[in-house]
């Protein structure tokens, strides 16, 4: 975020941004579901011996169909894509063909992520994914603040990363023992097929719905606002989205195994998985929660253009909240797409696109990025809700526990620390020095009562694995 509002205009960070967040829109529907397709039928294809059966051979080939779909109907209806943003955001017209390729490397990284992970490897992919882009965006837009090239050869690069990232992922598999393209159509008995496009089809109807709900806010803040609006709301949304980093890894780890248990009807296992997840997600983020938001003056302070970004502190408080209380509701979304019910997670999903846009629609033009922050919370706890209820009506279990009350309680506890501890302004190093030593003194409180209230298993195992490995290591 320094790097990026340091070197880039409103107007350039809105535009490199929304090309990305269309890019993951429009990828969305045009994978035509491979990567739900992989998480729900990989374990009918795993063989060692013969590398999968060769289904990444199926995964690589069944998204170019949608491929050119989209692409075709992307340059069939791009004279309207112009207009909608000729009046408030015409900077982002002359780039929008961009989205063309980042769409289909946003494919190919998803579908190769669902590869390794089903193939019990997460680490790489992750760090691709969390450290790599965001790496290379960094170096990206700091060479072009130098002066090395213009705002076009940015984008460029910009669009290579995310090719190179691909490639980068084909490499790891081949190096793991596990590519293949020979695909075993002999595997594909009784009508697997037919169920896989099925599958793959109703869920990306589903995938369509969950990205519009949560990226359709600022394409429509840029069309009825303007560019400067929409990178305010956007800056407030990545500080927001920090606190998903750890449900993004528990959920990595969780797919596979809410899959398995479902198809061999181990319910136990789901429950369990369900409790901790939502137990676990509620402490990673409501800890982060509580550092950003009581540290929330001075990270803005520190920002380049503070006056013009500080604007999103309401933006970034009601999409955290939002988000934190998702987190809470554990891995329902998993459970429902991964059952025989996904259907019904389809259904909600179109619903909940369609609630996203009507209330951005209507909130918008009344209170402008504030307006966007109500709509997007409105429909993700409306969202959070409705994948609870059906949880529930279909499997009759709950994600909450009387250990997930303690975890409340906790956070509340260490809320109340936060509001007698001093924040000192002035200099950078001085507002840097506040935000450390706060965030040390409310991390340390935090751990010490969650350990000392045993309120996650999880958590004590691995605080008690890393001291007796600490000692070991003494003791050498």
């Amino acid at each position: 975020m320094y790097v990026s509002l340091k070197f880039l205009s409103t107007d350039q960070l809105a535009i490199s941004r929304l090309l990305l967040e269309n890019s993951l829109l429009f990828a969305a529907f045009a994978h035509l579901g491979a990567p739900f397709i992989t998480d729900r039928f990989f374990g009918y294809f795993r063989d060692d011996k013969t590398k999968n059966s060769g289904f990444l051979g199926f995964l690589l080939a069944f998204p170019l169909i949608g491929i050119s779909l989209f692409s075709a109907a992307y340059f069939i209806f791009e004279q309207p894509i112009q207009d909608y943003f000729a009046e408030k955001s015409a900077g982002l017209i002359p780039y929008h063909v961009l989205v063309v390729p980042l769409t289909i490397f946003w494919i190919y990284i998803s579908v190769l992520e669902s590869y390794c992970r089903n193939n019990a490897r997460i680490a790489i992919p992750t760090f691709i994914r969390e450290v790599y882009l965001k790496l290379a965006n960094v170096l990206v837009i700091l060479l072009f603040g130098l002066g090395w090239y213009n705002f076009d050869w940015m984008l460029y690069l910009m669009v290579a990363a995310y090719g190179l990232a691909v490639v980068i992922l084909l490499v790891y598999i081949y190096q793991l023992g596990k590519f293949s393209l020979r695909f075993d159509v002999g595997r594909l008995k009784e009508g697997m097929f037919r169920q896989m496009v099925y599958f793959g089809l109703f869920v990306v109807m589903g995938g369509v719905g969950t990205q519009v709900v949560y990226f359709i806010d600022r394409t429509m803040l840029s069309g009825g606002e303007g560019l400067t609006n929409a990178a305010i709301f956007i800056i407030a949304t990545y500080i927001a989205g920090i606190i998903e980093i750890p449900r993004k890894t528990i959920t990595q780890i969780s797919t596979p195994l809410v899959s398995n248990s479902l198809r061999e009807g181990d319910m136990a296992h789901v429950q369990e998985l369900y409790h901790k997840s939502s137990l676990n997600q509620l402490l990673a983020g409501g800890v982060v929660f509580l550092l950003i938001w009581t540290n929330i003056d001075g990270i803005f302070s520190i920002l380049p253009k503070a006056d013009i970004y500080r604007q999103g502190k309401m933006v970034v408080f009601l999409l955290a909240s939002a988000k934190l209380f998702e987190m809470a509701t554990g891995v329902n979304g998993e459970i429902i797409n991964y059952s025989k019910h996904f259907r019904y997670a389809t259904y909600l999903m179109i619903l909940m696109a369609c609630l996203a846009i009507g209330a951005n629609w209507y909130f918008i033009p009344r209170y402008g990025i504030d307006g966007a922050a109500f709509a997007t919370t409105l429909t993700t706890l409306v969202f959070a809700l409705s994948k609870v209820g059906l949880v529930w009506v279909f499997f009759r279990i709950l994600p909450f526990t009387v250990a997930g009350i303690k975890a409340v309680a906790v956070l509340g506890l260490v809320y109340a620390v936060s509001l007698i501890l001093p924040e000192w302004n002035g200099s950078l190093w001085l507002v840097l020095l506040s935000i450390a030593l706060r965030s040390l003194i409310l991390v340390s409180v935090f751990a010490g009562l969650v350990l000392w209230l045993r309120v996650s298993e999880d958590v004590n195992g691995l605080a008690g694995s890393l001291w007796r490995r600490t000692r070991a290591f003494r003791q050498r």
